[in-house]
């Protein structure tokens, strides 16, 4: 079982994320709306994966990365990071949190499945996702 949090605001994307996820004998899926919200989720439970919408309300998806991170401190959990456009310095400030991926909407259902997936088989680091998805992209012929 792969647990799974997603920070996200936006009921289209938790939609699309809620669909990638929803074989509940493979995932368990907790979606909050707020990066306060997610602060206390990780308190409670042990995720092995985080997703956060970059555009929260309230407390910001950097923000929400940052007390994330200082909050589980040896726990390497990796983050996905939702949004559009990164800029090359907030990409970097992203990446300093321990995010290992940026996902641009529109959402892929697939991407969010292989990215479960590469975290249930041992996920080691942020190569390992890219290529993954690399190797998935051949084998469809794209």
């Amino acid at each position: 079982m792969i647990n799974i949090l997603a920070v996200e605001n936006d009921r289209q994307k938790s939609s699309v994320i809620y669909s990638a996820l929803s074989d509940r004998s493979r995932y368990h899926l907790a979606i909050v709306d707020s990066g306060y919200t997610a602060i206390e989720a990780i308190g409670l439970k042990k995720f092995d994966l985080i997703i956060i919408e970059r555009d929260l309300s309230f407390l910001s998806g950097l923000k929400t990365a940052r007390s994330l991170r200082k909050r589980l401190s040896d726990n390497i959990s990796p983050f996905v990071i939702i949004g559009d456009g990164f800029e090359e310095q907030e990409a970097e400030d992203f990446i300093s949190t321990g995010v290992f991926d940026f996902w641009e909407p529109p959402l892929s259902i697939q991407r969010i499945r292989l990215t479960a997936e590469s975290v249930a088989n041992g996920w080691r680091s942020p190569n390992d996702n890219l290529k993954n998805f690399g190797e998935y992209l051949e084998r469809l012929g794209r």
